[in-house]
């Protein structure tokens, strides 16, 4: 059996009016009940009716609903009553229930003396028996001095000094002053807030100490605080043997705690005797005061958790073992705070810091005193490539300093003299960044002089070259060097990283050169446009050469290996028989434009036999089926074309039409026979291979002569470029598409909004969140006076409008107006102020698969 949804009793209610609350509650009971159990807002009348009535069911079945927004002001009306038999049902429970809780507690004082209070199933024994933060933070106020001492011992630590002095209050007021002479000794008891208790207990008066604390005296940060000693702000700084204690208590980040005066030759001794744990160094550390011995422990400790306001002291360097496969990337660290902050000298890190390999790779560069100290060092190998290539050999076991390493190149020039770059590589796509040596040896010959730079290009490894220009930007005369040396080829190097910019790629096209193009095709992430300008020779500049630029080997071998459509489909401009072949084998042209399109460009390049081949092909690359990849109805236009006389002008006239919008509203509406989900597809294939724009206007004009498919004006109003003439009937097709009993046919009826709401039943099992009502009516194909009068089954409509009632858009206030008006009118009209009749109604409304006007008319006719 169908039931009523809340947000519809909830209206039905408040459209009754207090007058008939009692007579309606009582006949239907079960409904109210719902109503109540639930997080619908309740009509005022009908609180004050269940309060009125003294009606326990109704009243602990309002005392278990949700704590929602509309529910809070109902529920603390009822934690007010003081009730013992509801105080644990309303403080228990999932929500922010502080205020709730505060008021349970204050309402118990209305019946303190109710033993219901500590019976096995009362607030006190229930509280007794939690640990919970949230539950037992509120308790601090309760009126029973035993609940508020297990507060203070299990969350006294999470509370303020405020919160601990009125719990303090209250076990004064409701326990007495031996009571309040325990809390004292309760380890959780702030230092200020124990001794104020100390001194009230000991007064003639202990209230008007408490009362008269001042707020100074007694008040703490209120904040989440970790379990353990808090000392108070006002306590003073600790020292000695408590200072050693608490440091060695800490082992998280959130057990850290201020610093006052640190007395070090002490707490040196203590950790000398025994170390302290790594937390609690790494806080020492923090201090500028710090001495070096405290920061050198908690570095080797944790190097990667040294804080950024520690001291820096050199032997941080010196005691490093810096040979480790990740040392580098510590020492980075460190140097880049040491050299930028003046801590660590650059000269003197290159004169005593060793190895050199790992110093060389971990100096910040873009430092100014490293790059200065770096193009001495530069300077003194001079332009002789020996002294370089001996650097280059000697770095990756060297053992001492980078100045000890200049040195040692310099002497070994003679050994290395005459020889070329050892164990040269090629260029690498995509490219990397250069590690190790090699890195070195590249921010080395960054830093040396151009001149020096110039003569030492000739001797560089390709792989050299390739890093220098992606990742160092050489000078113009350097750049110019590698051309004149290796030409202008050797620039294919940059184009190695999917990553590279829309100006670099211009740049290297405009020098039209094959090698640069192989690389960019395949490495770099071209437009359609500039991969149809490569794979069809289109020169950059025209003063570059005759003919179309030819295609590398790679460009084929590339193409070969790919399954990429955005690859493979500028193959159609391209006009040569190896990579027409190549595509019809891996890729499907769907339309007759594409398929025409690579035949005309073949036919151009190569002539008209070429084209005849193709068609006579029987095996392509990757392609398992006999039969050819183009169907037979080209293979008649392409053949007639081949034996007429002007066949390739017949040819070019027969794609023109094929890429008139005629021809592409054809292709759209064939495509929209298949699946919804088939149609992106389909746009997205003419699109590839007929240009992404299509002919607004010619659809426009074809779709008021015979309108387009339903699925297919949905699916192309998801375009940017969408007329707006068209968005009225868009948005017509996709509210009967969203449909569930309309079949969506290409032809024949297309039913309005109206129409389908007065001929289908909506669903049921989502009649509070109809979406395809919220569709139609954000589009305006419907209205809420529509809804009202057409909608069935009548539950469903009821609902609906009950729930678009709550939400209260702004768009919907004035039809909501004119939908309330036109209901109250139909309910006066029919049911009128007889209970009877409403509760006759809301009995029929489950099942009742009419509208909500057919509902009443029928009411009438019951009850009459």
């Amino acid at each position: 059996m169908a039931t009523l949804d809340d947000s519809l009793l909830s209206v039905t209610f408040r459209l009754a009016g207090p007058v008939l609350a009692p007579d309606l509650m009582a006949r239907l009971r079960e409904e109210v009940m719902a109503l109540m159990a639930g997080r619908e807002p309740l009509p005022d009348y009908l609180v004050d009716t269940a309060f009125a009535t003294g009606d326990a069911e109704l009243i602990w079945t309002l005392s278990g609903c949700p704590l929602t927004r509309e529910r809070e002001p109902v529920l603390l009306r009822l934690a007010a009553l003081g009730y013992t038999a509801l105080g644990p049902r309303l403080y228990r429970g999932y929500g922010d229930r502080r205020k709730l809780r505060a008021t349970v507690l204050e309402g118990a004082k209305r019946n303190l003396d109710d033993p219901d209070w500590h019976e096995p199933d009362g607030l006190v024994e229930y509280l007794l028996n939690t640990s919970s933060v949230e539950e037992l933070l509120p308790a601090l106020r309760a009126p029973f001095p035993g609940v508020v001492r297990h507060a203070l011992k299990c969350v006294g630590y999470k509370a303020g000094a405020d919160d601990q002095l009125a719990a303090c209050q209250a076990v004064l007021t409701y326990g007495g002053v031996a009571e309040l002479a325990e809390l004292a000794e309760l380890p959780a008891l702030r230092p200020t807030v124990a001794d104020l208790v100390r001194r009230a207990v000991a007064a003639p008066d202990p209230a008007v100490v408490l009362a008269g604390a001042s707020v100074s005296e007694a008040t703490d940060e209120t904040a989440d605080k970790p379990a353990g000693p808090v000392p108070a702000p006002d306590a003073p700084a600790l020292s000695g043997a408590d200072l050693v204690n608490r440091l060695r208590e800490v082992r998280w980040t959130h057990d850290a705690f201020p610093l006052g005066h640190v007395d070090w030759d002490p707490l040196l001794a203590e950790h000398r005797r025994e170390p302290l744990p790594n937390r609690a160094l790494l806080m020492l550390a923090a201090r500028q005061d710090c001495p070096d011995e405290i920061v050198l422990a908690a570095y080797k400790k944790a190097p990667r958790d040294l804080p950024g306001s520690s001291p820096l002291p050199w032997q941080l360097l010196t005691d490093g073992d810096w040979n480790g496969s990740h040392s580098r990337f510590d020492l980075a660290k460190l140097l880049g705070r040491g050299i930028h902050s003046g801590a660590y000298p650059v000269t003197r890190v290159l004169a005593e810091i060793r190895p050199a390999r790992t110093v060389l790779n971990a100096l910040p560069y873009g430092e100014a005193p490293v790059r200065e100290a770096l193009t001495g060092l530069a300077a003194e190998l001079g332009e002789d490539f020996a002294a370089w290539r001996a650097l280059y050999s000697l770095m990756p076991r060297f053992a001492g300093t980078s100045t000890e390493l200049v040195t040692a190149a310099r002497e070994q020039t003679a050994k290395h003299r005459g020889k070329t770059w050892p164990r040269p590589l090629a260029p690498e796509y995509p490219v990397s960044a250069p590690e190790g040596a090699r890195a070195v040896f590249l921010q080395l010959y960054g830093l040396a002089a151009e001149d020096v730079q110039l003569a030492l290009a000739e001797h560089l490894d390709r792989r050299s070259i390739q890093h220098l220009l992606v990742h160092h930007k050489p000078s113009a005369a350097l750049r110019d060097r590698f051309v004149e040396l290796y030409g202008v080829s050797v620039l294919a190097g940059i184009a190695s990283d999917w990553e590279l910019p829309e100006n670099t790629i211009a740049e290297l096209l405009l020098h039209d050169d094959p090698e640069i193009n192989a690389k960019l095709y395949i490495n770099t992430p071209l437009t359609p446009e500039q991969r149809r300008q490569i794979l069809s020779g289109q020169r950059s500049r025209p003063d570059s050469g005759e003919g179309p630029l030819p295609l590398t080997e790679e460009v084929f071998a590339g193409l070969r290996d790919s399954g990429r459509r955005h690859w493979l489909l500028p193959i159609c401009e391209a006009g040569d028989p190896r990579l027409a072949r190549i595509l019809l084998g891996k890729v499907k042209l769907h339309t007759l434009a594409g398929q025409l399109l690579l035949l005309v460009r073949l036919w151009e390049r190569h002539g008209g036999e070429e084209v005849r081949a193709l068609l006579d092909e029987t095996e392509f690359p990757d392609r398992r089926s006999k039969k050819h990849p183009l169907p037979a109805a080209t293979h008649k236009i392409v053949r007639s074309a081949l034996e007429a006389p002007d066949g390739l002008a017949e040819l070019r006239e027969r794609l023109a039409r094929a890429k008139s919008p005629t021809s592409q509203a054809t292709h759209l509406r064939s495509a929209a026979e298949g699946r919804r989900d088939q149609l992106s597809a389909a746009l997205e294939r003419l699109a590839e291979e007929t240009g992404p724009d299509l002919p607004w206007e010619e659809l426009t004009a074809e779709h008021g002569r015979d309108p387009l498919p339903d699925a297919l004006l949905v699916e192309l109003a998801k375009r940017d470029d969408f007329p707006e003439e068209l968005r009225a009937d868009c948005r017509l097709a996709e509210v009967r598409l969203e449909h569930r009993a309309h079949p969506h046919r290409l032809t024949g009826p297309r039913p309005t909004a109206l129409e389908l709401l007065r001929h289908h039943q909506l669903p049921g099992y989502v009649y509070g969140h109809q979406e395809w009502l919220n569709l139609a009516t954000s589009y305006g194909q419907l209205t809420l006076p529509d809804i009202l009068h057409e909608a069935k089954p009548a539950r469903v409509a009821a609902t609906y409008l009950a729930n678009r009632h709550q939400e209260s858009r702004d768009s919907d206030k004035e039809q909501l107006r004119r939908v309330r008006r036109e209901t109250v009118d139909l309910i006066n009209a029919h049911l009128g102020k007889d209970p009877e009749a409403w509760a006759v109604a809301m009995r029929l409304m489950p099942e009742f698969t009419g509208t909500l006007p057919e509902l009443l008319a029928t009411t009438a006719a019951v009850i009459s």
